[in-house]
């Protein structure tokens, strides 16, 4: 994308606020022409002063010559795109946030759960709900694939006091997950996000949210597409931490 030769560049000094912004510019390029600082505030939900700083932080003087190299750079973004580049990107960016993630509260989720739900979005996240049993079963956790919005709004009686939702989801945002996340709430039921990088509805209303790195990016044929790999690291990456983690608990006992 636009920006990513300076993220790469800077990218050890960026946070997660840092990369939501910059997320926000990417999925808003076309406003950005007369977007003024105050709007892209209220759309990345962060203040004036952290969209300085982070000009500042890739190498400008501020919001204005940020927004001029962005509209500079619009035109010929299409036919420059490192799909590769990209996906390195994301790898690397998704590894940093779950550097930053509290596993100790999410092991504490995952082992407290007698059963463990997931229910994915679309096709794609019912592929990853499938992998993410595989890798619970792997653990000895009883789980179960919600394999459309009817069985979870059917079998969410059923769920225990302590038992645990994952949800699936590339935005994070549509009508059905609105109706979800109410009947979800209702029932005071524990449930975790895995999202894309970006403030979203889902992730707002969860207990535990789960940050994934994945740029929308189009085909050579100008389908638009997004790379489910990050998602599927992040399930790995959690599966090894709880292990490591359980292992820490058994030592202690003895």
């Amino acid at each position: 994308m636009i920006l990513d030769k300076l993220v790469n560049e800077y990218f050890e000094d960026l946070n997660k606020n840092d990369l939501h912004i910059i997320k926000t510019i990417h999925d808003h390029l076309e406003e950005m022409k007369t977007m003024k600082i105050q709007d892209l505030a209220r759309y990345a939900h962060t203040s004036i002063s952290s969209i300085h700083r982070l000009a500042k932080k890739i190498g400008f003087d501020g919001y204005s010559d940020l927004k001029s190299y962005v509209k500079l750079n619009a035109f010929t973004e299409e036919t420059t795109q490192d799909l590769m580049q990209l996906l390195d990107q994301d790898i690397r960016q998704t590894r940093k946030y779950m550097e930053q993630l509290d596993f100790h509260q999410l092991n504490q989720l995952i082992d407290r759960a007698p059963y463990i739900y997931i229910y994915g979005t679309g096709t794609a996240q019912l592929d990853l709900a499938n992998d993410v049993q595989r890798q619970l079963w792997s653990l000895h956790k009883k789980s179960q694939v919600l394999r459309s919005k009817r069985d979870l709004t059917d079998g969410i009686i059923e769920f225990g006091e302590d038992d645990l939702l994952f949800i699936i989801s590339l935005s994070g945002e549509s009508k059905n997950l609105d109706e979800i996340i109410q009947l979800v709430k209702t029932r005071h039921i524990k449930f975790i996000s895995m999202t894309t990088l970006r403030n979203n509805l889902l992730a707002q209303n969860a207990m535990f949210n789960i940050y994934v790195s994945s740029t929308p990016f189009h085909l050579y044929n100008k389908v638009d597409n997004s790379s489910f790999l990050p998602f599927y690291i992040v399930a790995d990456i959690i599966v090894r931490k709880f292990s490591e983690w359980k292992v820490k608990q058994l030592n202690n006992r003895t």
